[in-house]
């Protein structure tokens, strides 16, 4: 029986720290990392050229097997003819297969408003959609045109209940975002009441709002529906009303603490916040955020740079200041995260070789979002459309829009990420990124996206430092002793 030859995988990456003498070894199109110590970096490194289990035991103590099939088993070696990629091709046709079959949605969002009452000029909602910079019609005033009827929302839900139940599931999950959903709060809470009556349905509820038309009757309602709310505060007041504005210019920051105030007052109090940080912000940001956090007895902060407008910031600026928060937050038990940990924890969750997982949810093929006029996109933040409801089935073709999203950004297919560190738990990064890029003419392009990618790369590296010294267990060592 021939036996078999092992080499380093082609994808293995290896992140040492010197202060612990640890390293953190993944395979970028896979994951499974494992913390390592200088042994176990000196055992792989006999499989630079392909050799057998018995011609390593020719200069190590013991048998070697044990170790060989553990490292085997991630594909940190791999045989020579092994095709790494073919693998994740089947992985895909897998996924493909599953979403043709109406499979993968799990939840839905409603867009019910195109329009919102503030002004903030960073707003991913109102980016231009077209080369030319036509946009959505940014800060309007409540108007029948960019608002969901009650007519299309209802047809929107039924839809998505009855692809639920094609998947034998009893429970659903809906977001309203969007603009600003409280424009539209009428439709809204007929959606709440419609839904709460289903007798063999339940569901959970969420909501991205501002806050700002929140009255203390619908703060009432969203107790009562246990509507999970999202909202923004970019900071403490200076950082905050530099970018987060009224449509005349004015900060927001006290109105905003009014409805936080609010919904403490009846018990319903908010567990976190999102902040977003741009040029205009940058410097203002600091841990007097976190600290208004805990003071308010908070226990997340979903924090992000500006997915397109922060490149003028050199990127090491950007990760110090990024890591910093974090520490401070998580010290005093505060949850810190954003879309610039999505590639790490998709590293450090589930394997490709045992599940799926992309850069989100949406380029997965798990979410559908409905827009005012019963069009469909994956996410309320992009601008890409897939379908409408009056085709909903041309949705799962296989030649449509969602088939192609999911084909074009599953991790491994990317020929621009060919090779790249982070290829798989990336996955090409954020959808909205490439869309604002593929507006840009080519020189601003490049600078985008390769800004984006060495911003992911750096982020990465450096949550999986601390991961190394604030872990501090070896999972996987050489346990013989070899003569190198």
């Amino acid at each position: 029986m021939k036996k078999k030859r092992y080499h380093l995988s082609p994808n293995l990456r290896i992140i040492t720290d010197p202060a612990s003498e640890l390293a953190m070894i993944y395979h970028t199109l896979y994951g499974n990392p494992r913390i390592v110590n200088e042994e176990g970096l000196r055992f792989l490194s006999i499989f630079r050229q392909p050799i057998t289990a018995n011609e390593i035991s020719e200069f190590c103590d013991g048998d070697p097997n044990d170790i060989i099939k553990e490292f085997a088993e991630v594909y940190f070696i791999v045989e020579p003819e092994f095709d790494e990629k073919k693998f994740l091709q089947d992985k895909k046709n897998q996924q493909l297969i599953q979403t043709r079959r109406r499979m993968t949605v799990d939840r839905m969002g409603l867009a019910i408003s195109d329009s919102c009452n503030f002004g903030c000029t960073h707003c991913i909602h109102f980016q231009p959609m077209t080369s030319s910079h036509q946009a959505l019609p940014i800060h309007q005033s409540s108007h029948s045109q960019f608002n969901m009827t009650w007519e299309t929302a209802k047809r929107c839900v039924d839809q998505y209940i009855t692809l639920m139940k094609e998947q034998r599931k009893s429970h659903g999950k809906i977001h309203f975002g969007n603009a600003e959903p409280l424009v539209n709060w009428p439709v809204a809470e007929q959606v709440l009441k419609y839904c709460n009556a289903i007798e063999d349905f339940s569901f959970e509820f969420s909501i991205n709002t501002n806050l700002a038309l929140m009255t203390r009757q619908i703060a009432e309602k969203f107790k009562k529906y246990q509507v999970r709310i999202a909202t923004s505060l970019d900071g403490t007041q200076q950082a905050n009303d530099a970018i987060r504005i009224t449509k005349d210019g004015r900060g927001t920051y006290a109105r905003i603490l009014e409805k936080f105030d609010l919904l403490a007052e009846i018990d319903y109090p908010l567990d976190g916040f999102s902040t977003t940080v741009t040029e205009s912000n940058f410097e203002f940001i600091d841990t007097d955020i976190i600290d208004l956090a805990i003071e308010r007895k908070m226990t997340s902060i979903a924090f992000d740079y500006d997915l397109v407008g922060l490149i003028h910031v050199p990127i090491e600026k950007r990760i110090t200041k990024l890591m910093r928060l974090k520490k401070y937050a998580n010290e005093h038990g505060i949850d810190f995260f954003g879309t610039w940990d999505s590639p790490f924890r998709n590293l450090t969750s589930e394997s490709l070789l045992f599940g799926e997982h992309a850069f989100c949810a949406a380029v997965q093929g798990k979410a559908l979002e409905f827009n005012v006029n019963g069009s469909i996109k994956i996410c309320g933040h992009t601008t890409t459309t897939i379908g409408h409801i009056d085709n909903f089935d041309g949705i799962f073709k296989e030649d449509s829009g969602l088939m192609q999203i999911i084909t074009s950004r599953f991790p491994g297919t990317d020929k621009y990420c060919f090779g790249c560190e982070i290829e798989g738990p990336c996955g090409g990064q954020c959808h909205v990124t490439r869309e604002v890029d593929s507006r840009l003419v080519s020189k601003e392009r490049q600078k985008l996206f390769t800004d984006m990618c060495n911003f992911y790369r750096m982020t990465t590296e450096s949550l999986a430092l601390e991961y190394i010294r604030s872990n501090g267990t070896v999972a996987t060592v050489n346990r013989q002793n070899c003569i190198f």
